[in-house]
């Protein structure tokens, strides 16, 4: 018995042992508000992934959300939050900023020249103080009749508002240049939209509480939650060392509706 009990106590310490020996990781996020931390305690109201990544990491992994609604790849820079990223010093960057660089909004970027040009830019200052860049393609905005207040698909364009799509792209382009993961939420998303349907879809965004009616370009705790785990699900299939410190967020496909 006194031998178990040694032997028991050998592999505690061994467990202990391991577990310390495992590095101390800060993933910082870099983008607007599809991936903001908001504390909403109602369900239907606004969530952000960047809320729930951390569910899906080891112990040793610490997210921090830099996020900011309304921010482009020019205001995320030039109103400071890119420097105070910088200085907490992360090993890992998500960049998924584009959301806000489309047409019509306040801070635009063209997504074939200067987008593509700040996407660089970020990268090279992150590598500048070791830290790793993930890209992550834009999240999907969904198209609302103004009529029905639900979510409608479209033939051509599927299930999303179509002006982030060149973003994506070029999203993808820079990180196949720079040689840096690209994790692909923007298709992913729309599969499992198509995937569930319209009015499933529709139940994943916030309900304004003003006006009743869905917003389609932010989620609510279950589409915050769903879009974390296609974004894990995604690093655990991209070539990032950090893929060993995630847990499996066991994410479910849904059949295709006929």
């Amino acid at each position: 018995m006194k031998i178990i009990k040694m032997l028991y106590a050998a592999m505690l310490v061994s467990a202990f042992a391991l577990e310390a020996a495992d590095p101390q990781i800060k993933v910082a996020l870099a983008g607007s508000s599809a991936c903001q931390g908001y504390k909403s305690k109602d369900p239907k109201l606004i969530y952000g992934w960047g809320e729930f990544l951390g569910d899906y990491f080891k112990s040793n992994v610490k997210v921090l959300n830099f996020a900011v609604s309304g921010y482009s790849t020019v205001t995320f820079r030039s109103r400071g939050k890119w420097d105070q990223l910088l200085k907490a010093k992360p090993d890992y960057v998500f960049m998924t900023l584009g959301a806000n660089d489309t047409p019509g909004k306040k801070h635009p970027s063209k997504a074939e020249t200067t987008y593509k040009d700040n996407l660089r830019r970020y990268a090279a200052e992150a590598k500048a103080i070791g830290a790793k860049v993930i890209f992550v393609t834009i999240n999907q905005s969904l198209v609302r009749d103004p009529k029905t207040n639900k979510a409608v698909f479209r033939k051509k364009t599927g299930p999303y508002v179509p002006s982030r799509a060149p973003y994506s792209k070029a999203m993808r382009e820079v990180a196949a240049e720079l040689k840096l993961p690209c994790l692909e939420l923007a298709e992913n998303q729309a599969k499992y939209f198509i995937a569930i349907g319209e009015e499933a879809a529709g139940k994943l965004y916030r309900i304004n509480p003003k006006t009743g009616k869905i917003d389609p370009s932010h989620t609510n705790k279950a589409g915050a939650q769903l879009l974390a785990k296609i974004i894990i699900t995604e690093l655990r299939k991209s070539n990032s060392d950090l893929k060993k410190y995630t847990t499996d967020p066991k994410l479910v496909w849904p059949a295709k509706k006929k």
